[in-house]
């Protein structure tokens, strides 16, 4: 861990007073913790923090513009509660150096000390969990097909044991699902299967880029995101030969009615305790004769489940597969051999887009 920028958790022992930054919902979970445990917040920092707002009696202040003194600035912990793709924390650590803050405490470093009660998040979960698996970790580790993949795998792996934010490179600049330096990515003409397709973001990026593109079938059950990706395809252009055909439905291993939490914009998920139910298609089940060269799945930790309803298209047709794997603790390793004992040839790579070991995606490509 980063000395200068960065403190353990354990550092919070005999520390009664902190700051807090971040207003979001990571932050109100944080700040539910520390009062549970006796902590005290002098306030919450946050950038669109609004003259006299406040968390019951605790004020918010915009870090860079607030009454706080020096010596509580540069001698109280800064407990950084932000965990996102969008947020570099390494980076905010070091704005808050230059505004006179101490050394940080990482979500990520909290979690750790009190997994129990903040609840596995994504990825994140204790992190004995990874030694638990250190044989399934090792034996994925011969899988991958370049160097990149190699340390890539290893640094999220070091980051999850350690908290270590020097670990993790930034983030890959190209488009998700279509990084550059994969020899043979994406397939073309696309006759791409687009499962978790949110608002018709792939779909804008598939226009912008310019790839010629057959046919789309894309998946997305949430009702809001559905009319927005409605929307998306009226619009694009060049329409495809083949259409583009949406499904207001998840994906799932076999076609059933499933518990969803509707209304979390790019979050809403299968989900045991959802409030409602929709239903769900195998593959296997809704396509066939499409014959797909690519399947994308980022459907918020159903993918395992979504490639075995897919198996018999896979097998069929050798799509190329760009599948999230950081939903779950397990997916980095489990979902690559999951598709390696198929036997059907694929070479694996790993590539990252987003911070904080999100939007983590293997690229599995067939031949």
């Amino acid at each position: 861990m980063d000395g200068e920028l960065f403190r353990s958790a354990a550092s919070l022992i005999g520390q009664p007073t902190v700051i807090l930054y971040g207003a979001g919902s990571v932050g109100r979970d944080v700040y539910a913790l520390l009062a549970r445990h006796g902590w005290t917040v002098r306030c919450v920092l946050d950038r669109r923090a609004q003259p006299g707002a406040q968390w019951g009696a605790t004020p918010l202040y915009r870090p860079d513009d607030n009454p706080l003194t020096a010596a509580e600035r540069g001698g109280l912990p800064v407990i950084i509660a932000i965990f996102n793709r969008d947020a570099d924390i390494p980076a905010i650590a070091r704005s808050l150096r230059a505004w006179g803050y101490g050394p940080c405490i990482s979500f990520v470093d909290l979690h750790d000390r009190f997994a129990t009660e903040l609840g596995d998040r994504f990825w994140l979960t204790r992190r004995s969990f990874y030694d638990a698996h250190a044989d399934a970790i090792e034996e994925a580790a011969a899988l991958w097909a370049d160097a990149a993949s190699r340390q890539l795998y290893a640094a999220i792996l070091h980051f999850r044991r350690s908290g270590d934010y020097a670990a993790l490179p930034q983030p890959e600049s190209a488009t998700q699902y279509f990084p550059r330096g994969l020899l043979g990515w994406p397939p073309t003409p696309l006759r791409l299967v687009d499962c978790g397709a949110y608002d018709g973001d792939t779909l804008a990026a598939l226009a912008a880029s310019g790839l010629p593109v057959e046919a789309v079938a894309a998946f997305e059950p949430d009702l809001a995101n559905f009319q927005r990706l409605a929307a998306r395809a009226r619009a694009y252009q060049p329409m495809p030969a083949g259409g583009l055909a949406l499904w207001p439905c998840g994906v799932a291993a076999q076609t059933e009615l499933l518990a969803f939490a509707a209304g979390q914009g790019e979050g809403s998920a299968l989900a045991a305790g959802g409030d409602g139910r929709i239903p769900c298609v195998a593959l296997d089940d809704a396509l066939p004769g499409f014959r797909p060269n690519l399947i994308k799945m980022d459907i918020e930790g159903a993918e395992s489940d979504a490639l075995r309803g897919a198996a018999g298209l896979i097998r069929l047709h050798r799509p190329g597969l760009a599948v999230c794997v950081y939903h779950r603790p397990a997916h980095l390793w489990a979902i690559p051999q999951q598709i390696a004992q198929w036997r059907l040839g694929y070479r694996f790579y790993l590539r990252t887009h987003g911070y904080d070991d999100f939007d983590v995606v293997l690229y599995a490509l067939s031949g």
